[in-house]
């Protein structure tokens, strides 16, 4: 930047701090400025820059000032006196020229009354140059202005072409207006503002332009006499929120089941166009109402190992989901979670029981506890004691059943079976995972999102207390809801 700097320059260095929220150690740092300068430079527009807009200012100020400089240049007369010497002859030429001298100088001092009188005329022009610049200074805020408004629509469809004959004051427009395009923004329609910050779900309307559908998609989902229909009416609800989306708000799909499963739409938060809506749509339509079904359509797009979301050990069942769910920064979070105390044993890995304080065996899915299921030992027994008569004779064999099967029980090594081991289902902590859950929150409570949770449980079964009453517990904090769907 030069030494000196042009009006136009204070100026444009002033509104770029203003506009931009420039600070003024950078603004002085970035132009080599000191801040004495950029202060003075700042109080001046704040102080002078609203008279532009006085009714009447400008165009007073111009007469008067333009008034002072108007005079009769001493070359115009000169060319006068020779056109005279030209037609009338030499005598009355000297005549007119003695005459005309002396009007110039009457009229030079009437044209600066304030200045005195000097015999140097070189003086009397340098004041009048001066002067000049003085209006142009005051009128230069002005006319940047004008240039914007006048030069908009010519440099609107310009091509880089066409640039090239640009004129300085269509380069000048443009460079003003590219300096506060960034800023000067008309806001958008209350209607657009409206559509972007609500969602529908449930007849309801929600405020929050971010939002994640979190759907529990367990195989206990289906249970019950009425478990398919009723997991049916939970797709149709979602499909419906989803369809009535703002294009300007963001969304994702999370599919959740069991203690630590999950797979979403997006591994970020996704614009709510047409074509994303549809891929969650689709996904939603191919998730089937039996079990097979079920299991083929949850495992789709981005399954857990590939998402961001690391929720910590020990955070299972629902709030895994959520933990999964709020890696999203959303606003709003609706949550249709059926009965996961009831999680599918033989899916379930003994790793997804760490953190829990459980000591899980070789198999997190049965138990050393066994039964007698429908006579089946009865009827392994008199089997095996069938065999052992026909394989010798009865003399040999004692005279009583339960011997008899005693002994062929002991024959096919079988001794002390007493029948099959049936799974026995791991009670989890609930209490623990809640607490697990909150330790890896790293969010503030005022940044936790609303979270919405609607219960879609088989008729006459309820959660654990543990778990419902920290599920009320954590919905009333992040000021949602706990409701039963429908």
């Amino acid at each position: 930047m030069p030494a000196e700097f042009t009006g136009e320059q204070k100026l444009r260095i002033v509104l770029e701090s203003i506009i931009r929220g420039v600070p003024r150690e950078e603004q002085c740092k970035k132009y080599s400025i000191t801040p004495e300068q950029f202060q003075t430079w700042h109080d001046h527009l704040i102080k002078n820059g609203g008279k532009i807009y006085e009714p009447g200012a400008l165009r007073s100020g111009r007469s008067s000032r333009t008034k002072k400089v108007k005079f009769t240049p001493w070359y115009v007369s000169s060319l006068l006196a020779i056109s005279i010497l030209l037609n009338l002859g030499g005598g009355i030429v000297w005549a007119v020229w003695k005459m005309a001298s002396p009007e110039k100088e009457d009229s030079l001092v009437d044209v600066f009354p304030d200045i005195e009188s000097s015999s140097n005329e070189e003086n009397e022009f340098e004041a009048a140059d001066q002067s000049t610049e003085a209006i142009e200074d005051d009128l230069q805020l002005e006319s940047l202005i004008k240039q914007v408004d006048e030069f908009a629509m010519q440099e609107k469809d310009l091509d880089p072409i066409d640039r090239l004959s640009e004129t300085p004051e269509i380069v000048k427009s443009r460079e003003v207006r590219e300096m506060l395009s960034n800023s000067l923004k008309l806001p958008e329609s209350p209607s657009a503002l409206q559509l972007a910050s609500e969602v529908e779900f449930l007849d309801q309307t929600y405020e929050g332009k971010h939002v994640v559908y979190l759907v529990d998609v367990g195989g206990y989902q289906l249970e019950g006499k009425d478990g398919a229909a009723r997991f049916n009416r939970m797709k149709v609800a979602l499909l419906e929120s989803l369809t009535k989306l703002s294009k300007n708000s963001y969304f994702n799909l999370v599919l959740c089941w069991n203690l630590r499963e999950a797979h979403a739409l997006g591994k970020t938060i996704l614009r709510a166009s047409d074509e994303n809506k549809k891929f969650a749509s689709d996904w939603i339509k191919s998730i089937g109402t039996d079990l097979d079904g079920l299991k083929d359509g949850r495992n789709q797009f981005y399954p857990k190992e590939l998402l961001y979301a690391k929720p910590l050990v020990g955070v299972v069942g629902p709030w895994y989901g959520l933990a999964t769910a709020m890696s999203y920064d959303p606003d709003l979070v609706f949550f249709m979670v059926g009965n996961m105390p009831k999680f599918m044993p033989e899916e379930v890995s003994r790793l997804d029981f760490n953190g829990l304080g459980l000591d899980i065996g070789a198999s997190s899915t049965s138990s050393p506890q066994l039964v007698d299921k429908d006579g089946l030992n009865s009827l392994i027994r008199k089997t095996a004691g069938y065999w052992l008569v026909a394989l010798q004779s009865d003399r040999n064999l004692p005279s009583s059943q339960e011997d008899i099967e005693d002994i062929a029980m002991s024959r096919l090594g079988l001794e002390n079976w007493k029948g099959p081991q049936a799974p026995m289902r791991t009670e989890v902590p609930w209490d623990k995972a809640f607490d697990n859950f909150l330790a890896g929150l790293e969010l503030g409570i005022e940044k936790i999102p609303q979270v919405h949770t609607f219960q879609t449980l088989p008729d006459h079964q309820v959660w654990p207390s543990s778990l419902q009453n920290s599920m009320e517990e954590f919905c009333e904090s992040s000021r949602g809801s706990l409701n039963i769907f429908p």
